[in-house]
C-alpha cells in the first residue's frame, strides 16, 4: 500500500494520535510565547496602549460619562494619570470643552483618583460622602 518501507506499519490511528500531539505541542508553545511576550511588555505601563482597558473615571465624584470622554481625549485614561495631573490642567480641559463643563471643579479629583488607584475604596467612599459633585 505504501511506497516507502518506513510507512508500512503506519495506520490511521497512529497518524491521528501524532497529529493531536503536534497540535498540543503547538498550542503549548503558543501559550509559552504569549506569556513571555506579556512579561516583556507590561501593557499597563505602555504609553497609548490599546491592549489595556482604561480605568472607569466615573467612580470619581464629579465625573460623568461626558467628562470621562473629555479626559480620555486629553490622554487621561487611568486613575494613576488623573492622580498625577494637576487640577489646573484638568480645569483647562474642561474650560476648552465649552460653557457646560466650565462649572465643574476638579480640585478633589486627583485625591480621589489616588485612592481609587491604590484600591482604598473605603477611604474613597468616606471622602465622597463628604463631597457634593466633586466639590468640598
Amino acid at each position: 500500500m505504501f511506497k516507502y518501507p518506513i510507512f508500512q506499519d503506519y495506520t490511521l490511528g497512529n497518524a491521528a494520535g501524532e497529529i493531536l500531539i503536534m497540535l498540543l505541542v503547538a498550542f503549548l508553545l503558543g501559550m509559552i510565547l504569549h506569556h513571555l511576550l506579556q512579561k516583556k511588555c507590561d501593557c499597563t505601563n505602555c504609553a497609548g496602549s490599546t491592549l489595556s482597558k482604561p480605568d472607569d473615571l466615573k467612580v470619581i465624584e464629579g465625573i460623568g460619562p461626558k467628562i470621562e470622554g473629555l479626559l480620555n481625549a486629553a490622554g487621561i485614561m487611568s486613575w494613576a494619570e488623573l492622580a498625577n495631573t494637576p487640577a489646573s490642567k484638568v480645569k483647562e480641559v474642561l474650560t476648552n470643552a465649552g460653557k457646560r463643563f466650565q462649572m465643574h471643579d476638579p480640585k478633589t479629583w486627583a485625591e480621589q483618583a489616588e485612592l481609587a488607584r491604590d484600591g482604598k475604596w473605603e477611604k474613597l467612599e468616606k471622602l465622597q460622602d463628604y463631597l457634593l459633585g466633586g466639590k468640598e
